[in-house]
């Protein structure tokens, strides 16, 4: 079963994503190339358990991206810590 969310912030200085998906709270992950995704975009990977190095499908752009995840099921209130905007 695949993962599914959505783009919903990004650092771009520190390359972090955070991924909505819904119920699940965000997905935070790490990429070296930040215009590989831009907010809205759809994406969808393998678990919602798989830290570190990770394959993940940027559907809207039909794009397959090494990224590194940071973690899974964090809060909105976190989101800022997060993606080391802080």
């Amino acid at each position: 079963m695949s993962i599914r969310g959505t783009v919903h912030a990004a650092n771009p200085r520190r390359g972090m994503i955070a991924i909505d998906t819904g119920a699940m709270g965000f997905t935070i992950i790490e990429v070296t190339d930040i215009a590989a995704f831009d907010v809205g975009d759809t994406v969808e990977w393998a678990n919602n358990t798989g830290l570190g190095s990770q394959m993940y499908r940027n559907v809207s752009k039909g794009k397959d991206v090494q990224v590194y995840a940071q973690n899974h099921w964090v809060r909105p209130e976190h989101l800022r810590q997060q993606l080391l905007m802080d």
